[in-house]
């Protein structure tokens, strides 16, 4: 009788649990495998990276990684290429892409070209902003977006209740709120401390002026600090760096306070105020492709040492200061596709002031883009061949970091991206070499063959081998490898209170 008791409890408890939900299963939508993973995080490179729900599920060795491989998984060979974190473009010119391009759609599909996963719109009008709200209600947005609107349309936001910020709704964020202070050395523009050695057309001892008085300035500053909003300030010379710092101290930032105010360019920044920099808490945004694209102009404009020291990259490491590198992305004429990475330009940014109305693949050669960035930041050359400071280049891996898990913390999103951890959103690229092992000079030369977003593919130059090229019979038991770090619900290494490290 008893037994007849425990065999009817144990038929009731079985019942129980094919009653309960148990859980997802914790099969692998996408494992890669077979090429070079960069982490940008702790440890710097894995062997293999599995993507579930549009997050990376685990990542370390391969036997590990693969023991998430199920019937329905797709196993992509990375014959040899790299994997890495998907680019921010922390700073475009979004409203003038679109217009060249045509549309959203063309725009999107000529970032993600590029590698980039999150862009960033750094001169957000009325009508901009206007536009990426109706492509997200739509779900237009393929990328993530970071609206930078203009300080003269902050209150208007503010009052619409149905879009904050600091937060994403369909892939749109209003990420702070944008000044102007001064202009660039293209058109003697930026405001100097000292005048500049050469000025034709400007006054004697032109040292450039500023957009906005120094009171506004210092108005502003105080009511986004009371809003706790982000405030993301163009400012190229020295004279308007001062004066953002003297803001700082008359607002009494510190680097303790974490609100990871942007200075946007920082171009010709004097040594002493990156100090400053890193003591208030103030996180330059450099240009490093300016290098190349105005370089040889600047040493004739602004003189040689500050021509040599713009962008000081290096010298913000030492600082242990963090610190992005903006591209600026150049458009694609239709028949282009072939180099997704240096697509021809048709607006005069490129310098050339040439409206290519054709589809011909034109040259790339001055073009900006995320493989130029990451060549121009490590090589500091001019057109001419000059190299401007060679004491400020950079190693190719805080180049790419400049690019990802800097940029994020740039933006308080190194918690979700910027680097490749479980539980981050899976934002990726795949470069056809890795950065950190080719020659310095042949960066620009690097394609990108593949960009996903979220676990699924935006753009590809490359066909990935389907799950059957890997044989059944040469994978481990699912059981009987662990992957290392594969809990998607621990929270990654990197938060909003840690500044990733430059080093």
């Amino acid at each position: 009788m008893l037994a007849v008791f425990r065999f009817t409890c144990l038929l009731g408890f079985l019942a129980l649990l094919n009653a309960c939900d148990l859980g997802p299963s914790p099969d692998a939508d996408t494992i890669y495998l077979n090429g070079t993973i960069l982490t940008m995080a702790d440890p710097p490179t894995a062997n293999a990276l599995s993507v579930r729900d549009g997050k990376i599920q685990a990542i370390g060795t391969q036997d590990g990684v693969l023991r998430h491989k199920g019937n329905h998984t797709r196993v992509v060979d990375l014959n040899g290429q790299t994997l890495l974190p998907g680019f921010y473009a922390s700073h475009t010119l979004l409203a003038a892409e679109v217009a060249t391009l045509g549309s959203m759609e063309a725009a999107q599909n000529a970032f993600a070209s590029q590698g980039f996963t999150t862009v960033v719109d750094g001169y957000a009008d009325t009508a901009s902003v206007k536009q990426l709200q109706d492509a997200a209600l739509s779900d237009k947005l393929s990328l993530d977006f970071i609206a930078l609107p203009l300080y003269s349309d902050v209150e208007a936001l503010l009052k619409d209740k149905s879009w904050s910020f600091g937060s994403y709704r369909r892939r749109l964020k209003l990420g702070g709120v944008k000044l102007v202070l001064d202009g660039d050395s293209r058109d003697l523009s930026a405001w100097l401390a000292l005048p500049y050695h050469s000025a034709p057309g400007k006054p004697e001892n032109w040292r450039g002026e500023p957009l906005i008085p120094f009171s506004e300035l210092a108005a502003f500053y105080r009511q986004a600090i009371k809003r706790n909003l982000q405030v993301f300030t163009h400012a190229v010379g020295d004279a308007a760096i001062d004066a953002i710092i003297q803001v700082a101290y008359e607002v009494k930032l510190s680097a303790e306070q974490n609100q990871r105010h942007v200075v946007l360019f920082s171009r010709f920044m004097r040594r002493n105020q990156l100090e400053q920099f890193a003591k208030l808490g103030l996180i330059p945004c450099f240009n490093s492709s300016q290098i190349y694209l105005q370089g040889d102009a600047d040493l004739q404009y602004v003189g040689q040492a500050s021509g040599e020291f713009q962008s000081p990259m290096k010298s913000a490491q030492t600082l242990n200061l963090p610190f992005s590198n903006h591209c600026q992305l150049p458009p694609l004429s239709q028949d282009s596709t072939t180099n997704g990475n240096n697509p021809p330009r048709s607006d005069s940014s490129s310098g050339n002031g040439n409206n290519n109305s054709n589809n011909a693949p034109q040259s790339t050669e001055h073009l900006p883009g995320s493989l130029l960035a990451i060549w121009s930041s490590v090589n500091r050359l001019s057109q001419s061949g000059v190299i401007l400071g060679p004491d400020e280049r950079i190693d190719p891996d805080t180049a790419l970091k400049a690019l990802t898990i800097q940029a994020a913390y740039q933006f308080f999103e190194d918690d979700t991206k910027g680097s490749l951890s479980p539980g981050k959103l899976a934002d990726m690229v795949i470069l056809s070499d890795n950065p950190l092992t080719i020659a310095p000079g042949m960066l620009r030369e690097i394609r990108v063959l593949e960009t996903i977003k979220e676990g699924k593919t935006i753009f590809s130059q490359r066909t990935a081998a389907p799950a059957s090229a890997i044989s059944d019979t040469a994978l481990p038991a699912k059981d009987t490898e662990k992957a290392t770090e594969t809990d998607t619900s621990a929270p990654p290494a990197a938060g909003h209170g840690s500044i990733p490290p430059v080093n």
